[in-house]
């Protein structure tokens, strides 16, 4: 099957609204299985050179039985993904969940609708953890947010046609970035803000 060419664009001011579109979507379908959904990844640090592609984040109670999660996304129209089943592991990562630190349920965007990726993840993951303290230190620290920027424009022109490549090459940057996150993290005492979205009962 053909893949699609690496493709990093520069940055869009309309992914930040339309990541919280797509997160109050997930939300909804979601309802209360889920405790808080998020716009993730490099569209929701404004400014940041990114992919066009809307990654969500969702924090569940669990996801042993994730049966009814599957069937309240794909009622939604959302459709599940059964091979991705989770993250690789990072060994820096401290444990918490055991396995759940990096399983998930992943979900694509409705038929017909711009991409989207959505990353079901059980609450307090480390795999949620990262996510959440990449985003959110790419967003206060404007010289990493540059540097990271370059890195993928530069990286995405060198390797438009291998996708595999790509991500070699990124990963052990990722990794470094990170490393300056923790730090960042423990001395700005950082922790996760307000959800972009949760389910509101009537």
């Amino acid at each position: 099957m053909k893949k699609d060419p690496v493709d990093v664009t520069p940055p869009d001011p309309g992914w930040v609204d339309e990541g919280h579109e797509w997160a109050e979507r997930v939300a909804g379908a979601l309802r209360a299985l889920a405790l808080r959904v998020d716009h993730v990844g490099s569209t929701a640090v404004p400014g940041l050179p990114a992919k066009n592609v809307i990654d969500i984040q969702a924090m569940v109670f669990r996801l042993d039985e994730p049966e009814a999660i599957i069937a309240a996304m794909t009622g939604a129209g959302f459709r599940h993904a059964p091979e991705n089943t989770g993250d690789t592991p990072h060994a820096d990562a401290a444990p918490v969940l055991g396995e759940d630190d990096w399983r998930k349920l992943y979900f694509r965007e409705p038929k017909g609708s711009r991409r989207v990726h959505v990353h079901v993840r059980r609450n307090g993951a480390a795999a949620a953890r990262r996510t959440f303290l990449m985003r959110d230190y790419l967003r206060a620290d404007a010289a990493a947010r540059r540097d990271y920027g370059a890195f993928k424009l530069a990286l995405a022109e060198k390797t438009r046609k291998d996708r595999a490549a790509y991500q070699a090459i990124k990963s052990p940057f990722i990794e470094t970035v990170m490393r300056a996150a923790e730090g960042w993290a423990e001395l700005s005492r950082w922790q996760t803000g307000a959800p972009d979205a949760y389910w509101r009962s009537e």
